[in-house]
């Protein structure tokens, strides 16, 4: 038996929108943006030494973690705060599918599924 230990991790995401990355880290706390050096905006939270990367097509990578739930509780707090601050929309899923839609999605963009009535 090999014995192991997980130094890091890396893991990416998905907010499915664009993203106004001058607004984003005017916005967000702890954050670092050089377009000139970087095409994205660098998070720090302040209670993991976790660090993700925003790009502007909505993509995230969090690296510097070391389980699934940190990868979890990270992604979920930016999110949040994100919704908070409205550099996004919230979003939840289609019950058929489950894509992720924004709140005032009437139908389902991925399986025509009609989300309001």
């Amino acid at each position: 038996m090999v014995n192991y230990t997980i130094e890091n991790m890396m893991a990416s995401s998905s907010l499915n929108t664009r993203l106004n990355l001058k607004e984003v880290a005017e916005k967000l706390d702890d954050t670092e943006y050089n377009p000139d050096n970087f095409p994205g905006v660098i998070w720090r939270p302040r209670t993991s030494y976790g660090v993700v990367i925003i790009m502007e097509d909505g993509r995230m990578m969090c690296t510097n973690v070391r389980s699934e739930k940190e990868v979890v509780d990270i992604f979920e707090k930016l999110t949040r705060i994100m919704e908070e601050k409205e550099l996004i929309t919230p979003r939840s899923v289609c019950p058929q599918c489950g894509a992720v839609v924004d709140a005032d999605d009437v139908v389902c963009v991925e399986c025509g599924f009609l989300l309001q009535s």
